[in-house]
């Protein structure tokens, strides 16, 4: 089986979740492919493929996609804050598969995080945070 389009499909899922995204909301400005250049106040997500697996077997045509989530926000408590609002939507989609675009997610698992990045000796002046879960997709 091909890969799916992994991080188009999670990306349009995470900014359809009314309750994850929008204003006052723990994701506020959603998830993106790429660092936003300007971001507004509030924490958003960039979004990569770090890997996966094709097919549980030989016949099954399920991309299992291992997509890694980098939460950003300006201060520690809001990218945490986040980041546990994103990894308990994925752990959600346990028992709940999920259409996402023209695929459907049948499970996510293997969460790992959210994980504290530490940026002290950086010029970035955003706290970051990962949360990385491997999308099993057809």
């Amino acid at each position: 089986m091909p890969a799916v389009p992994a991080v188009t499909l999670v990306r349009e899922w995470i900014n359809s979740l009314e309750d994850l995204v929008g204003a006052e909301k723990p994701l506020a400005l959603g998830a993106f492919r790429r660092h936003p250049r300007s971001p507004a106040s509030g924490a958003f997500a960039v979004l990569s493929r770090v890997g996966g697996t094709r097919g549980m077997t030989a016949e099954d045509g399920i991309d299992g996609a291992r997509i890694s989530a980098s939460i950003f926000a300006g201060t520690d408590e809001m990218a945490e804050a986040a980041a546990v609002a994103y990894a308990n939507a994925v752990e959600a989609l346990s028992g709940a598969p999920a259409v996402m675009g023209d695929a459907r997610c049948l499970v996510a698992d293997s969460v790992t995080g959210p994980l504290l990045v530490d940026q002290t000796d950086s010029d970035r002046d955003q706290f970051h945070y990962l949360v990385d879960a491997t999308f099993h997709m057809h």
